[in-house]
């Protein structure tokens, strides 16, 4: 491929690949976004499992009952006496013991004792000590364990399907997150290099050669590739981290990863969209200095969506009017997928109006591109930029 804008684009992409400022920085988002994955899981652990020391006139207080949630485990370490399990407790081979004292058993802990632990163990010795109460009233023991083993009551649930509020806010919020950042940076990016071209006057050798528009779609393309590179690399990352700690989270909710494939897809279209209002305002600056102010329009372009897709966490008409803005929607429309009340036309929809307003946005950056990128001295506005050099 000889295109002239497959060159620029190549270009781009080597100079983006030898900053080390870029590789580090994807590499430390690839270990965030695997990290906010996996470690939920990893602290709150796929069960419990907790060491009890037990006298032996203990022991029979706190043997396993039927019906106990099969994730709490419970291994008993018999010890001589009661200081032998104070001792345990003490140098932390343990994380309780049981002892029976005057009245009653009793438990002891170090600083504390887990809520889990603690319930599974009072259940235990309340059932033992109801038991032996029955007995001494003189209550067949089998009568006795037949009524404590009776099941305990079920739970019906009136909406089985429906998706945990939070989740949905959390992963929303990492979908705008993600647009937001890899946006604004490649945007500045482009920004950057377009004004450091002009500066270097490299962009008047460069234009002999190549068209001007030639010039903003391999601009546009490299760093297109490399933000949807970027993306990719993050978006699997998260997903495949959530299949390896939290599969049962992503079997509760079926649509995360339709919602990421969703994600991508609006992620190309948004960065089309905006990236080449970053060229435009790269061009209307002439220095580095003036750059903040021609970017700013570009920046609330970007900030302003991703503030409003806060306000829309709850299903109604605003977060459905969000989803179709084409600011908004690379943000909101994949969080309307993983609370699974989208039909297939909504995000095609959204999709479409996205692409037509590229195509605008596309026209109007490729004009202030070219009318600005050769306009040295001075910024320009939007008004000088729009109209024809002279």
């Amino acid at each position: 491929m000889n295109a002239q804008w497959w060159i620029i684009a190549q270009r781009e992409m080597t100079e983006k690949l030898r900053d080390k400022g870029f590789i580090f920085s994807t590499v430390l988002l690839f270990v965030l976004v695997a990290a906010a994955s996996v470690l939920p899981g990893v602290i709150s652990g796929g069960g419990d499992d907790y060491d009890v020391a037990v006298t032996a006139q203990a022991q029979p207080l706190v043997v396993a009952r039927p019906g106990e949630d099969p994730d709490t485990r419970i291994e008993l370490k018999e010890v001589a006496d009661d200081a032998a399990a104070e001792a345990a407790v003490r140098a932390g081979d343990v994380d309780a013991a049981v002892v029976v004292g005057d009245t009653s058993a009793v438990i002891l802990g170090d600083r504390n004792v887990s809520d889990t632990l603690a319930g599974v163990l009072r259940t235990r010795i309340g059932s033992a000590q109801t038991v032996l109460g029955f007995q001494a009233l003189g209550v067949d023991q089998t009568e006795v364990q037949r009524v404590l083993s009776l099941p305990p009551p079920s739970t019906r649930l009136l909406d089985p399907d429906a998706v945990d509020p939070l989740l949905v806010y959390l992963l929303g919020l990492a979908f705008a997150v993600l647009f937001f950042q890899i946006v604004v940076l490649f945007g500045y990016s482009i920004a950057q290099s377009v004004v450091q071209e002009k500066q270097t006057r490299v962009i008047e050798l460069l234009v002999t050669t190549v068209p001007v528009r030639q010039l903003l779609i391999g601009k546009i393309l490299g760093n297109g590739i490399l933000a949807f590179g970027q993306i990719l690399l993050l978006v699997v990352a998260g997903v495949a981290a959530l299949r390896i700690a939290q599969p049962e989270l992503l079997d509760s909710i079926p649509g995360i990863p339709s919602a990421a494939a969703w994600f991508l897809v609006f992620f190309v279209l948004g960065f089309a969209m905006l990236s080449c209002l970053w060229a435009a305002a790269g061009a209307m600056a002439s220095r580095l200095e003036d750059l903040q102010s021609t970017a700013t329009p570009v920046q609330m372009f970007v900030m302003l969506p991703f503030f409003a897709s806060f306000l829309a966490n709850e299903p109604g008409p605003l977060q459905t009017a969000l989803s179709y803005i084409p600011l908004s929607s690379p943000m909101v429309m994949p969080k309307r997928v993983v609370q699974g009340d989208v039909a297939l036309w909504e995000p095609l929809l959204s999709l479409l109006i996205i692409a037509a307003t590229a195509v605008l946005f596309v026209t109007v950056a490729r004009r202030l591109y070219e009318n600005s990128l050769l306009q040295t001295g001075r910024s320009l506005g939007f008004r000088s930029a729009w109209k024809k050099a002279v």
